[in-house]
């Protein structure tokens, strides 16, 4: 494959940041968008440079051109999305978190396993140089052994924010949470041996802001949180035994660049990763790498990682008590 065509189902916010990212690779090719709002289609095609626009996803997928789907429609639609694609024969890479619950990410996984096709959660974080550049420094002892993770999103969600919308799998958790919990999982491991959580569900029924600790048989532990803020409250902080690592000056997931500081304040790493545009083009570059190599899933963001965190996801709503009304 030379150039890789891609479809992108949805035409909101998440799409364009994608197709952003996607306008400079040069071996990206912006073939198709589909939207069930076929005006707001066609001006998402106008604006980001897509070939056709299509007014339905059933068009998109069974589209013989396109070579990958990304999907950016919202939390609740993945599922539906995702078995629209993958029957259509199209390998996806699917915005987080990947479905409303586990048993729907393991049907998709079956699914893709099944046709042999290509699937890739979109966690763009896990692709981007300085978060790979900080897991390199943890993994290879550079701030010692990790004792403890904090980390935090809280984005600023005033009255009408979608978020707030019970009926498209709002709250914190599945939009923001799964940014720390994630972050957190990768630094000591998906499998805690004690979860201990609480939330605050509002009157929409969704989780205004929920708070998680994580602990692990050698005594690590990570405090997680997230919530629909007055203001944007996102950082990470790593610490060892040797040092530490504190993303606080730029968003961890967005982060341009990272430092490892030792307790004598020397400074055991420093590490610059520029963004090309917008830093989702890691990811789409990932999925096209992955494409051309026959691959069906990525080594930055395997599926085992992605059904973990799925699982872990549906533990803390469990332990809440929070579950959506159309959930099967």
């Amino acid at each position: 494959m030379n150039q890789i065509k891609w479809g992108l189902m949805g035409a909101g916010r998440m799409s364009g940041w994608f197709a952003e990212a996607l306008s400079i690779l040069p071996d990206a090719n912006r073939n198709a968008i589909g939207s069930r709002d076929f005006t707001k289609g066609k001006q998402f095609a106008k604006t980001y440079g897509f070939q056709k626009a299509y007014a339905s996803y059933e068009e998109l997928v069974n589209d013989p051109e396109i070579d990958i789907i990304y999907i950016g429609t919202p939390v609740r639609h993945h599922y539906d999305s995702l078995m629209l694609a993958l029957n259509a024969e199209k390998p996806v890479l699917c915005e987080k978190a990947l479905t409303v619950n586990g048993a729907q990410a393991r049907e998709a996984y079956a699914l893709a396993r099944k046709k042999n096709l290509f699937f890739m959660e979109a966690m763009w974080m896990k692709c981007q140089p300085a978060y790979r550049k900080m897991m390199e420094w943890i993994r290879g002892g550079l701030i010692g052994d990790v004792m403890s993770v904090e980390a935090r999103f809280h984005t600023k969600s005033m009255n009408g924010h979608r978020l707030f919308c019970h009926e498209i799998a709002g709250g914190a958790l599945l939009d923001l949470g799964i940014y720390p919990l994630t972050a957190a999982c990768d630094i000591l491991g998906y499998r805690p041996s004690e979860i201990t959580s609480r939330a605050a569900i509002g009157k929409e029924n969704v989780d205004y802001t929920n708070s998680t600790l994580l602990s692990y048989e050698n005594g690590s532990f990570a405090s997680v949180a997230s919530g629909l803020a007055l203001e944007k409250m996102i950082s990470l902080f790593v610490v060892g035994t040797k040092g530490r690592i504190c993303t606080s000056k730029e968003f961890f997931f967005q982060a341009q660049h990272v430092e490892a500081i030792g307790y004598d304040d020397a400074l055991l790493g420093s590490f610059d990763g520029p963004f090309l545009k917008n830093g989702y083009e890691f990811e789409a570059m990932e999925a096209m790498d992955c494409l051309r190599h026959q691959k069906t899933q990525s080594d930055l963001v395997p599926p085992d990682e992605s059904l973990a965190m799925m699982d872990l996801l549906d533990t803390l709503r469990a332990k809440w008590g929070l579950k959506y009304d159309f959930e099967i």
